[in-house]
């Protein structure tokens, strides 16, 4: 009987073996989508603005979309939930190509431009694991932007810049390259609050902006 129990579980154990050194080492190959992480990122980013002109006698409110490039950098630093949720938080910086302009009198003339300026953001994100190497997540941030402005009647020249702060929700698709190395596609909305627009340059109007935004990256884990 001994000898039936010592064959058995030699047996067992050399059929095991491999199946638990597989398990074992599946972690420590395989991302995890956790730890401190670094990434650029660029894409497509569309600026909506709305201003309104009032100067006690005539008001006008124009709405226009222009289209441009978008660029930047990324921080971040991700924790597991459990063995399917990831939570991190990140900050960014990223510049715009995208500027809206209108002429007029004096014919062809620049009479008012606006730029987007840097953007700077903060915020957090919830991902879910889906397989064993791409990460869904949803994120929600903080971000201050900057309005560059200049405004001309054919006599005076005038410029300025504004930063004003605003809100982010987006969400995307990590796909893990490696353990150390991944891609990822993103798509963001984000909206800043009014303002007056004197401290750019343009006199009597109110502005407001938003921003869509498509986006690709790819970053490392460390």
């Amino acid at each position: 009987m001994k000898t039936i129990l010592f064959a058995s579980a030699a047996f067992l154990t050399a059929v095991a073996s491999p199946a638990l050194a597989q398990q074992t080492a599946a972690p420590a190959d395989g991302p995890s989508f956790a730890g401190p992480r670094a990434e650029i990122f660029g894409g497509w980013d569309r600026v909506g603005t709305r201003t309104r002109f009032d100067d006690g006698t005539t008001r006008v409110t124009d709405r226009s979309h222009r289209n441009g490039a978008t660029a930047g950098a990324l921080l971040g630093y991700d924790m597991p939930v459990g063995d399917r949720f990831v939570v991190g938080a990140f900050g960014s910086y990223a510049i715009s190509t995208a500027k809206d302009c209108h002429y007029g009198a004096p014919a062809g003339e620049l009479n008012g431009c606006l730029k987007a300026g840097r953007e700077i953001e903060g915020g957090a994100r919830l991902g879910a694991k889906m397989g064993d190497k791409a990460l869904v997540y949803a994120k929600g941030a903080y971000v201050n932007g900057q309005l560059r402005g200049t405004f001309s009647d054919g006599v005076d020249y005038v410029s300025g810049h504004a930063n004003r702060d605003g809100w982010r929700a987006g969400a995307g698709v990590e796909y893990a390259v490696n353990r150390h190395a991944y891609v990822k596609a993103e798509y963001d909305y984000t909206r800043f609050n009014s303002f007056r627009a004197d401290e750019i340059g343009i006199p009597d109007t109110r502005v407001r902006f938003d921003r869509n935004q498509v986006l690709a990256g790819a970053g490392i884990r460390f």
